[in-house]
């Protein structure tokens, strides 16, 4: 009887305890004690970048319910378990995928994008190219975004033919090289050339005498002119003697003539471009040169004339490009040319002046500072000739007065050397050949005949730039430049 009574006290004291926990569900806290709930899980937005063919697995916290693809050509979806689906790429594009759970509650948004194969590009390049870790691949779009750096123009063009294999036409390049890339190419003309010409004869004039019966007259070379007292115009040394019998006289006009001469071009262009850029330069001019017009009539008969235009001076092209270690790969263009009027020619009256040249074209790679001779001539011409009478030449001692003999040689050496050097812009002053010359004032030039000025008012700054005495200047002064 206690048993029962005591089972249903305790029933009692359990319902009352049951309804004050349901009241407070409802009515909230009397107290101000802290209370700790679970939050709901927020829906998460992540991007996936697969490859046409392959998969990628997705992973969501809870159970999903539903999966919605946008676009099904671009991706597809396979549910792999209650928390997990595997997205197939099927072609380029971007596309997003929705996952829902219970009670349409969003899970998840995942950005699609279908590109190239980004992994097998990352591989190959590390493989290829292990040294240019500094590139990095990603997607935009349908397109292959490289970005970062590469240690040269030459690595960069490599990694832009490798992505592009991966998707050809669509690689957005955004790879920037380090180190500096200009390069001054240094390139001087040399050339020597040796002449010597030797000329010399023995003419005779004899004037036949006065009187009946036969004459006889002998000439030879064709300086002589009949009157001894004129003075003979093609001979550059000359001795006569002159024999006069009865009412003619005999004439003996010997000439000699010896020549040497040296000649000396030099030329330094020097020419600054960018990695992979054509650069030009010309120090000279354009000669206008007269051309007629094939099928073009003018007045009359006169053909119908136009000018053009021929450069000519000292011209330099060259496309440089920096290698790996510092070696540079250039194109060369090299150029000088001077106009020549013994090869001028007259074409109906109009005189087209000749050029001599020297020009070379090649493709040499050097490092920083060195220095390659990229054409080089030697030429030696030797030529006599000796004019004579037939027969009467032949004779001993008595034949050079009847024979004129001559000789003429020529040397020439041409040498063409390059220096390239990688260069950077410095905030320096750079010296120039204006920089030492100071004008003179009215006082020394018109009453000293001074062609410059003194120093006094050069600054110090101008003073330093000067390697030898300041007052020196003029025909005097120094010659070249300073390239810092």
């Amino acid at each position: 009887m206690s048993m029962n009574r005591g089972r249903k006290h305790f029933s009692l004291g359990l319902a009352f305890f049951l309804t004050l926990q349901a009241i407070a569900a409802v009515a909230g806290p009397v107290t101000a004690a802290p209370r700790t709930t679970l939050p709901e899980t927020s829906p998460t937005l992540s991007e996936v970048v697969i490859a046409a063919g392959k998969s990628s697995p997705v992973t969501v916290s809870s159970a999903y319910t539903d999966l919605m693809i946008a676009d099904p050509k671009v991706a597809d979806v396979a549910p792999v378990d209650k928390t997990s689906v595997s997205i197939i790429g099927k072609s380029m594009g971007s596309t997003v995928l929705t996952i829902y759970g219970q009670n349409k509650r969003l899970l998840a948004t995942v950005n699609i994008t279908v590109s190239a194969d980004l992994d097998s590009l990352k591989a190959r390049l590390h493989q290829i190219l292990p040294a240019e870790n500094a590139v990095a691949v990603s997607a935009a779009n349908q397109s292959i975004v490289l970005s970062g750096t590469t240690s040269s123009p030459a690595a960069l063009q490599q990694v832009l033919s490798l992505a592009d294999t991966f998707d050809p036409g669509k690689v957005v390049n955004l790879l920037s090289v380090q180190g500096t890339q200009q390069v001054m190419l240094s390139v001087r003309f040399v050339e020597m050339e040796r002449t010597a010409a030797k000329n010399m004869g023995l003419n005779v004039n004899q004037s036949p005498t006065t009187g009946s019966g036969p004459q006889v007259s002998v000439q030879t070379g064709d300086a002589l002119v009949n009157a001894a007292a004129q003075a003979v115009s093609s001979t550059f040394g000359a001795a006569s003697l002159m024999l006069k019998a009865g009412g003619g006289d005999l004439t003996f006009l010997f000439d000699a003539l010896e020549q040497n001469g040296l000649t000396k071009t030099l030329a330094e262009p020097t020419l600054v471009a960018m990695s992979g850029d054509t650069a030009n330069f010309l120090a000279g001019g354009e000669i206008p040169i007269p051309v007629p017009q094939s099928g073009a009539q003018g007045v009359g008969t006169v053909p119908v004339v136009t000018i053009q235009y021929k450069q000519f001076g000292i011209s330099l092209g060259f496309t440089p490009t920096i290698l790996r270690d510092g070696l540079m790969n250039m194109d060369i263009n090299p150029e000088v040319s001077a106009i020549d009027p013994s090869t001028s020619v007259i074409i109906s009256g109009i005189s087209v002046p000749g050029f001599t040249v020297r020009r070379a074209h090649t493709t040499v790679e050097l490092r920083d500072g060195e220095s390659f001779t990229i054409a080089g001539l030697l030429s030696d011409n030797y030529q006599n000739s000796i004019r004579q009478l037939p027969f009467v030449g032949d004779l001993p001692v008595l034949g050079a007065l009847f024979r004129s003999t001559s000789f003429q040689k020529n040397q020439t050496e041409l040498v063409m050397v390059v220096t390239p050097h990688i260069v950077s812009p410095r905030d320096a002053k750079v010296a120039t050949p204006a920089d030492q010359f100071v004008p003179p004032s009215d006082f020394e030039l018109f009453l000293k005949g001074a062609q410059t000025g003194t120093a006094a008012d050069l600054s110090p700054e101008d003073r330093a730039l000067m390697s030898i005495d300041p007052s020196k200047g003029g025909v005097d002064g120094p010659y070249g430049h300073v390239l810092y």
